[in-house]
């Protein structure tokens, strides 16, 4: 399914706030990508590969930075609304030629980001509906993604705000003071939009708000409602801030051990929101933790052990900005993924190996139990990792830490916590003292989850049966 994407405003409320960097709002940044294209790679991750721009202010501007899309890995066309003062009616007519009759299309505001599930979450909507349908009726149904619980940060005054019997959008505006949700700018409409919009225009009417009357009069506009999801309108200078707290904040991961949740992002986050403005990539930062984590290694062969540990720490917190620019850039990989993953076993390998040679040489334990501590903690440090990707490929379904486990998921074992081990350990110049509590943690932690994954498996099973 193609997005048809407006882009055709001046975005006179941003001009109005700070003189713009760029030719055009939409070409402003936002954590390193203009806004336009933040609309475009989101679409993109959410399966929508053709897209039609309609340009009016500054057409030429986005043109030039967007050209084919194919460095985007899309395919863009364009379209010219040369009424662009009258409304964005008239922008989204303008796309008519480059629309297939009988085509389904979604229309996305060039000045809106969103979280890609959310348009994913959209299209599933949409399909279950239309196959529905009776056929008769299907082209008629048009339908409008609505924020049923909006941000308080949200400027509401300034919103579209919808009114809604169940599904079916009964009021459209700005000036409802009563309402069920707000318009999210996030639009799915058949080519038979078009046939109304050409009447409605006629009548001088140049807002979307206002065209949409009559299939609002006639019970055809449906209403998706959803919580939670990302997304932000880009008006003013307060709203792109907004934009940013909102993507940083969103890096966070479910998965996330207790160390990375409470102390690692505090500082990975605002690293991330730094670099994002450079084109480094996320195996390039993948590959600085690495040597990081190797540094620290030596310094603690070496015996200087305080500085070992606050380098394995700065390597942890190196290791979550890969995934936040990733994620932040749209430059999330399998195999960047599976690199990051390599990486990390042997930086976890050589930190092992140089805090138990450290520790031979300090002479502060015996050699056997050095040994013996050192091959525990290296053989059960893969396992944080292992066990749980083992139990997404067999069960289906991401292993959550503190879901599965409870409160043994605050146990300091995930790589995070390792490292945060090996931190203190350093400072207090404990070498024997972190390989005992890596050997028996990292131990304990398998049991944990071979515990775990036999009751799933075996209720899983009975289920079956």
């Amino acid at each position: 399914m193609k997005a048809v994407i407006m882009a055709a405003g001046e975005g006179s409320r941003m001009r109005s706030t700070f003189d713009a960097p760029a030719p055009s709002k939409l070409l402003l940044p936002i954590l390193g990508i203009p806004i336009i294209e933040r609309v475009i790679l989101a679409a993109k991750k959410a399966g929508i590969r053709e897209f039609i721009i309609v340009t009016g202010y500054r057409g030429d501007a986005i043109r030039e930075h967007l050209k084919d899309g194919s460095h985007l890995g899309v395919n863009i066309r364009y379209a010219e609304n040369l009424q662009w003062k009258k409304g964005n009616a008239y922008s989204l007519f303008a796309a008519r030629p480059l629309i297939n009759p009988g085509e389904r299309f979604f229309l996305l505001m060039g000045d809106h980001i969103f979280d890609p599930s959310l348009l994913s979450a959209f299209s599933e909507h949409i399909t279950d509906k239309i196959k529905k349908a009776p056929e008769s009726e299907a082209e008629q149904i048009y339908f409008l993604a609505v924020d049923s619980q909006p941000r308080e940060e949200l400027d509401v005054d300034e919103a579209t705000k919808v009114f809604s019997a169940d599904e079916r959008i009964t009021e459209l505006g700005k000036k409802l003071d009563n309402f069920t949700g707000i318009d999210s700018g996030m639009f799915n409409f058949h080519h038979s939009i078009f046939d109304i919009l050409e009447k409605e225009i006629e009548k001088g009417d140049g807002s979307l708000s206002s065209a949409l009357q009559p299939v609002i009069g006639n019970g055809n506009l449906q209403a998706f409602f959803f919580q939670n999801y990302l997304w932000q309108d880009i008006d003013n200078k307060n709203d792109l801030e907004q934009a940013k707290r909102l993507l940083l904040k969103s890096l966070s991961k479910e998965k996330d051990g207790a160390i990375s949740r409470y102390f690692n992002r505090r500082l990975s986050i605002p690293i991330s929101a730094w670099i994002s403005r450079f084109s480094i990539t996320p195996n390039g930062i993948s590959v600085i933790s690495f040597c990081i984590a190797l540094f620290s290694a030596f310094l603690f062969y070496f015996r200087h052990p305080l500085l070992g540990g606050l380098l394995a720490q700065l390597a942890s917190v190196i290791d979550g900005v890969d995934g936040e620019i990733a994620r932040l850039k749209f430059q999330e990989s399998r195999f960047g993924a599976y690199f990051d993953s390599i990486l990390d076993r042997y930086a976890d390998a050589a930190l092992i190996g140089g805090i138990t040679a450290g520790c031979l040489l300090s002479e502060t334990a015996s050699p056997t139990a050095v040994f013996i501590a050192g091959f525990l903690a290296l053989t059960a440090s893969p396992f944080s990792m292992l066990a749980k990707e083992k139990f997404a490929n067999l069960a289906g379904k991401d292993y959550i830490p503190h879901e599965q486990e409870g409160l043994f998921s605050y146990l300091p074992v995930n790589r995070d916590g390792r490292l945060a081990i090996i931190m203190i350990g350093g400072i207090l110049n404990q070498l024997f003292a972190i390989l005992i509590l890596l050997a028996v943690l990292s131990n304990l932690q398998v049991i944990i989850r071979l515990i775990i994954a036999r009751k799933y498996f075996q209720a899983d099973a009975d289920n079956i049966n």
